[in-house]
């Protein structure tokens, strides 16, 4: 992969993550606010505030088992494939579609 084509992969994941982030940072303010709540809803312009900070303080601990994940199975499916050029798992032409998907 060139440096160009990993350049717009990079972009295109970090453009998808702060998605992912604003979604989550407004299903807590959704969460907080949320009348069942009662006595302990919270209200106010620091709502926003802290449910941002609870999802980045959250992400980590979410994020590592994904990674480990994507992790063993990039062991499955290395680009590079084995000393034959084929995907040890899947037997095709390295990288197989699976190594691909993974390519940042």
């Amino acid at each position: 992969m060139s440096g160009k084509e990993h350049a717009v992969r990079a972009a295109a994941h970090s453009s998808q993550l702060d998605v992912a982030h604003r979604q989550a940072v407004a299903a807590a303010v959704a969460g907080l606010q949320d009348p069942a709540l009662a006595e302990i809803r919270l209200t106010g312009p620091g709502v926003g505030s802290l449910a941002d900070a609870a999802v980045s303080s959250a992400t980590p601990f979410l994020r590592a088992p994904l990674l480990a994940k994507m992790s063993a199975v990039a062991a499955l499916h290395p680009a590079a494939g084995n000393a034959d050029g084929f995907c040890g798992t899947c037997r095709i032409p390295a990288p197989c579609p699976t190594a691909e998907a993974l390519q940042w």
